[in-house]
């Protein structure tokens, strides 16, 4: 959990101050992500994302809130400015802004950083069954394949169309594909598989989308490792074949035009 705190200003800010692009209102942040010692990613209730660059590290701790600590509410990478985690107070160097994607390779981080803290501090215990940890994700970097409508192909990967009222609003999302994922646009049916055996898809290791055949189950994998030629593909896709693919990032997707729209 995040949790923020501005200190009250000294005097008051022209109009010009308070609407600076480059500084994040505190108290219109929906999001709080700390994605590395030195990097956290925040989104404000406006849907603009922003990547505040730390002058130390600053560990995190499970369980342990975060504090930013700025001046009259606003955080511009300016003198003075701080984040408390636990104990730790660091200064903050720098607020940009960021596109879609590099935002969801923050958070991805920071859901990688926050499971890997966890582990280093929790005693070893037996787990049997399905292993599904506490992951939630979120609608600024995933998507519920629950609520998937359709899905097309170009050459940036996929875009999916969701529910929007099951999305945070975003209609379409970005998926990108590592590498050319075969036969997808003439399967008769895709999925998609999560890593951590839950709804959602985010780009998290393990996530995978699978066109299915008909008839007799058989699965290959399409990785960067395993790359598929023509020749393979001819002599293994048949009736039956399922090719996975990996899901390497997941982000909404913004038409040039802001209107939300799937690109024709």
């Amino acid at each position: 959990m995040i949790m923020l705190l501005a200190t009250p200003a000294a005097s008051a800010q022209s109009p010009a101050a308070s609407t600076a692009p480059a500084c994040l209102d505190a108290r219109q942040v929906s999001e709080l992500h700390q994605a590395s010692p030195r990097h956290l990613a925040a989104l404000d209730r406006s849907g603009q994302r922003f990547r505040i660059d730390l002058g130390e590290d600053c560990p995190g701790s499970p369980g342990v809130h975060a504090q930013l600590l700025v001046r009259g509410g606003r955080a511009c990478g300016s003198a003075g400015e701080a984040v408390r985690i636990g104990a730790a107070t660091c200064p903050i160097t720098g607020v940009t802004p960021v596109e879609a994607r590099d935002y969801a390779a923050l958070a991805r981080a920071a859901s990688a950083m926050a499971e890997q803290t966890v582990a280093t501090t929790l005693p070893a215990v037996e787990v049997r069954g399905e292993r599904r940890r506490g992951f939630g994700g979120s609608s600024s970097y995933c998507f519920d394949t629950r609520y998937l409508r359709s899905w097309s192909e170009d050459g940036k990967g996929m875009l999916v169309e969701v529910s929007p009222k099951r999305s945070g609003g975003h209609r379409y999302y970005r998926v990108e594909l590592p590498q050319a994922c075969p036969d997808l646009d003439s399967a008769p049916a895709i999925s998609f598989r999560s890593g951590v055996g839950i709804s959602l898809i985010c780009g998290n290791p393990g996530d995978r989308v699978v066109a299915d055949g008909t008839g007799d189950s058989v699965s290959f994998d399409a990785s960067s490792a395993y790359p598929v030629s023509d020749d393979v593909r001819a002599s293994r896709f048949r009736a039956g074949m399922r090719f996975q693919c990996t899901v390497s990032a997941v982000y909404p997707h913004e038409s040039e035009d802001g209107n939300g729209q799937a690109p024709r």
